[in-house]
């Protein structure tokens, strides 16, 4: 009943805000955003879109782990896995601050079922849920745990990973030392000793032993893109303005019981947001509130939600802005747009750091390996990319020393002669990062994916493969070029280049039992590797599997050597760093806590120019904003009235003269690849 009135109360303070502030006068500009397009359009944190689609609420699903950093396959001695018999016990400690969830499960890093005993009670577990060889996944009653320290013991069998302290550093930035929650007892649990774990009793480390639990995140947040307020309605021309305030914004939403809802805001005079040009961010409160004195016409609004009880979330439904600018004499209404093309920037809400490429060891892969030789004469981007492909896919076969040694990150590192003279590195994870940076010597972006079954292992019969995708200007997506097996792909109809992530959506017919949207594999002559032929995306034995899609969210390999998963590729995909795709119709794994949801999280774009233009009082002048997100930016370039191409700055003035204007823009990266332009023509009668 108390949660019913509160709801309501809410909901009749959201509509009087709406009735009483928004009843919109003349001349007010209304920007109405409902919970689809605020989800699309903001950068999120641990929130999701409601099953309904029509609200947003926090987001489901916490990993709770302390083996992350350092969880994989180790090169030292002893083996880095406990064997757990009847009298040789483990014990791992997780903290949980609030442990109320609809579902708990134990995920246990053992090629073998573990017996446990969770928080003292004895758990009888049936067969592995996890769908894979290496990892076991049991469901328990949450209502085993307590807030705080939960003790987990496992005994009779299994052989479960560690994670070793000396190598947390190579996986994690801030974890850097293992807190100290594992134990082993060799008398069958009436000892416990927490220095001196392994076969011979030699490492710490932490046990893999993780908790995932079914429950709302306490936190999340959103930041909506800035908008003009001066411009709600999106015109490709705004109205000049005097005076921008006041700012009304206003959210409609329910908090529950339990939940909160906070907006704030922050206003600035350029449209891109800088220190010195914004204000600082604005509490406005529960529902919203009104900037009476705003820095400038743009603004930019951010929503948090929270939760006290894990079962509940507070639920957003739409945003709303309204300004009432003052406008002079409006010189834009002797303007007629000719033509327009002004490209949407989509960023993710994944913190990727992308490879510096003035990178010195880029240009000595170059030139060392005469690569400018390797591409003379190719025609377009793809091209490029392919003779590349195949360049690094016919260096050497594989696999190589990969039982011996796992080389650094570095295409120079993994090409450097073993003590056979063979290439160092061994597999298809060392093929593509050689790739990876051949690419990125040209100025190229890039970034490491790593994919497999997932949960439909036992389908397929297949462990996984690690590849890269390379942003590509020509074409304004990711697309999927394998350095191991030099081919691309495209769509059969269409014979556009294909992304990981589309190609994962022409594979899951199969699971329904549906023919798949034909695709066409582009490839290069193999010399080596001739072992992996494409068999298609249908049938009981595909080649490649795109159903776990995991993403490191960094390229800059050769910038830092940290943080890296463990020798990837050698054992189960556990680094807990990994950004992994989830969907309903193959959840991702229940090791990894960052999972993605939105598209456009997974494939946001790159090398796009993006223009606003601001109206001066004085008739025909524009102030033009720019923005991009070009890594290794270097500058942008415009051209006036086809003009050559001049270096601007990201807010420059734009003189129009009676007749036809052009304006064309776009980024420039340090390797001198051009970006992606957007541009406007305008016809000006003075």
């Amino acid at each position: 009943m108390l949660e019913a009135m509160t709801n309501r109360l809410l909901r009749i303070i959201l509509v009087g805000v709406f009735a009483i502030q928004f009843g919109p006068p003349a001349g007010a500009s209304v920007l109405q955003l409902e919970a689809p397009r605020i989800f699309e359009q903001s950068i999120t944190h641990d929130l999701r879109l409601s099953e309904g689609s029509r609200e947003i609420e926090l987001a489901v699903g916490e990993l709770f782990e302390d083996d992350g950093p350092a969880s994989g396959h180790s090169y030292q001695k002893p083996e880095n896995r406990e064997t757990i018999t009847s009298q040789a016990w483990i014990k791992k400690e997780l903290i949980i601050p609030n442990p109320h969830a609809q579902a708990a499960y134990l995920v246990v890093l053992s090629d073998a079922p573990v017996e446990a005993i969770i928080n003292g009670i004895a758990q009888h577990f049936g067969t592995n849920q996890s769908g894979r060889p290496l990892h076991q996944k049991y469901a328990f009653d949450p209502k085993l745990l307590q807030a705080g320290r939960n003790e987990f013991i496992l005994r009779n069998s299994g052989k479960v990973m560690i994670a070793r302290d000396d190598e947390f550093p190579l996986g994690s930035l801030t974890r850097t030392n293992h807190p100290g929650r594992s134990a082993k007892s060799t008398d069958g649990g009436k000892s416990w000793d927490c220095d001196h774990l392994g076969p011979d009793g030699k490492l710490q480390g932490e046990y893999g032993v993780r908790v995932f639990l079914e429950h709302y995140r306490s936190n999340g947040s959103l930041t909506l893109p800035v908008v003009d307020a001066g411009n709600l309605e999106g015109k490709a021309v705004a109205e000049p303005v005097t005076q921008t305030g006041p700012i009304e914004i206003a959210v409609e939403g329910e908090t529950g019981p339990a939940g909160g809802i906070l907006v704030r805001a922050r206003t600035g005079d350029t449209y891109v947001p800088t220190e010195k040009h914004w204000t600082d961010w604005q509490d406005l409160g529960e529902t919203g509130g009104v900037l009476r004195s705003p820095r400038g016409r743009y603004v930019q609004v951010a929503v948090d939600l929270s939760s006290s009880d894990p079962l509940q979330s507070p639920r957003l439904r739409a945003v709303r802005v309204e300004a009432k600018p003052t406008c002079p004499d409006d010189w834009t209404a002797r303007l007629r747009v000719l033509e327009e093309q002004n490209e949407q920037i989509v960023r993710t809400s994944i913190p990727f750091e992308y490879e510096p490429l003035d990178h010195p060891r880029l240009k000595q892969l170059r030139t060392e390996y005469k690569l400018d030789e390797v591409v003379q004469g190719a025609q377009n981007e793809l091209e490029l990319l392919l003779r590349l492909a195949q360049w690094a896919c016919n260096d050497w076969d594989w696999p190589n020393h990969i039982g011996e040694c796992y080389p650094p990150w570095d295409a120079l590192e993994i090409l450097k002669p073993y003590q056979d003279g063979k290439p160092t590195g061994g597999f298809c994870l060392q093929f593509n990062l050689v790739f990876l940076q051949a690419c990125e010597s040209f100025g190229f972006v890039g970034r490491a994916v790593s994919i497999s079954p997932g949960s439909c292992y036992e389908r397929f019969k297949g462990g996984g493969h690690e590849i890269v995708e390379i942003w590509s200007n020509e074409w304004k997506k990711w697309v999927y070029v394998d350095g191991a097996l030099a081919w691309y792909i495209v769509d059969e109809k269409t014979s556009v280049p294909l992304s990981i992530w589309e190609m994962r959506q022409h594979q899951l017919p199969t699971l329904r039992g549906e023919p798949v949207e034909p695709v066409r594999v582009i490839a290069a002559e193999r010399t080596k590797n001739k072992q992996f032929p494409w068999k298609g995306l249908g049938g009981p034995d595909p080649s490649n599997w795109y159903l776990e899609l995991r993403m490191i969210p960094r390229s800059n390999f050769l910038q830092a050597k940290s943080p890296l998963p463990l020798n990837q590729g050698t054992d189960e995909w556990s680094w807990t760093g990994h950004y992994v795709w989830t969907d309903a119709e193959v959840p991702a794994g229940l090791l990894f806590g960052h999972r993605v949801t939105k598209r456009g999280d997974f494939e946001w774009t790159l090398n796009q120019a993006h223009y606003v233009l601001e109206p001066d009082k004085a008739p025909g002048i524009f102030r033009v904003h720019l923005d991009t997100e070009t890594p290794s930016f270097e500058t942008f370039l415009a051209e006036i009235d086809a003009g050559e191409k001049k270096s601007v700055a990201s807010v420059f003035t734009w003189t129009l003269h009676p007749g036809k204007n052009q304006l064309r823009v776009r980024p420039r990266n340090v390797a001198g690849r051009e970006g992606i332009p957007s541009w406007i023509a305008l016809e000006y009668a003075n």
